[in-house]
């Protein structure tokens, strides 16, 4: 059996990837879940708070999230 795949669905399928100990910016995947149905903004107070120091020596805030949440905003959802 052949499967035929668009570029852009091959990127998709190569960048989906969830990994659970990649970390993300906090701000950043809040902003996003606010925009979500209630049952996803819930898991805006699970996140946890991750001090990372980035190359300019600037403190910012991470977390990781769960596969759900990737899911979500990466558009397998």
């Amino acid at each position: 059996m052949k499967v035929i795949l668009t570029e852009s669905q091959y990127t998709r399928l190569i960048e989906s990837d969830w990994d659970r100990e990649k970390l993300y910016d906090r701000e950043k995947v809040v902003e996003a879940l606010r925009k979500g149905p209630k049952y996803i903004r819930e898991y805006i107070k699970k996140l946890p708070h991750i001090p990372m120091e980035n190359e300019k020596g600037e403190v910012k805030i991470a977390t990781r999230i769960p596969q759900t949440i990737h899911e979500y905003l990466f558009g397998n959802f």
